[in-house]
């Protein structure tokens, strides 16, 4: 369901069982599935988001390793044990979330503060973000996983984030052809380095989104 880059979902009745659909980077595998049945479902599916944020919190470990970083799929992050930032762990998340009947959009952003030193020839380390969004109620709503937060004030329609602009919504990281770092970063700097960033618009402005 990867549309484009800065291209929205079409959010019709039709796209909540697209993104119950996990893709090639996301796959359940067999502890996937056990993981999921074993997260207690209730009426209120923040809840469950809530407990699948537990779970991930609880039984994986951090490690700082750009060498597997936007390469491995959610089964090799959940056999694994470890995760090396917020891609990792959206992926995950979003893979248990759709095994328990939440449909799930990924989304990549990177920081504005990246752009505005990338277009004034300011050399920094690139800096981005991974979202999910979620459908709750019939209602779209913004997670963090990593940074366990659930944002229910979100309009869905508009890129700019808060500390962050959103360049892509897809299934999973695999889907809009990134394979690694290095193609991460690259794509970036190719897709802002000219971008003029008054295309987007506001209404997500203020949303308080800080940890990285």
């Amino acid at each position: 369901m990867f549309n484009g880059f800065f291209c929205n979902i079409n959010y019709t009745e039709d796209i909540k069982q697209e993104f119950l659909r996990n893709g090639e980077q996301t796959l359940a595998d067999e502890k996937i599935s056990n993981t999921a049945n074993k997260i207690q479902g209730t009426n209120d599916s923040t809840i469950v988001i809530n407990r699948i944020l537990y779970w991930m919190q609880n039984n994986l470990k951090r490690k700082n390793d750009n060498s597997i970083k936007f390469a491995r799929t959610a089964s090799q992050i959940m056999n694994s044990g470890i995760y090396t930032g917020c891609s990792d762990f959206a992926l995950l998340f979003e893979s248990i979330a759709r095994e328990k009947g939440i449909p799930t959009i990924h989304l990549q952003t990177v920081k504005k503060r990246f752009v505005e030193d990338l277009q004034n020839n300011i050399q920094t380390a690139t800096k981005g973000h991974h979202f999910c969004e979620c459908c709750i109620n019939n209602k779209w709503i913004l997670i963090d996983p990593l940074g366990n937060k659930i944002l229910k004030d979100y309009d869905n329609t508009d890129f700019n984030l808060g500390q962050y602009y959103v360049f892509s919504k897809s299934t999973d990281v695999f889907e809009t052809g990134i394979k690694n770092i290095r193609e991460n970063n690259n794509l970036i700097r190719e897709l802002f380095l000219e971008f003029d960033t008054r295309n987007f618009h506001h209404a997500n402005v203020n949303i308080e989104i800080t940890r990285e």
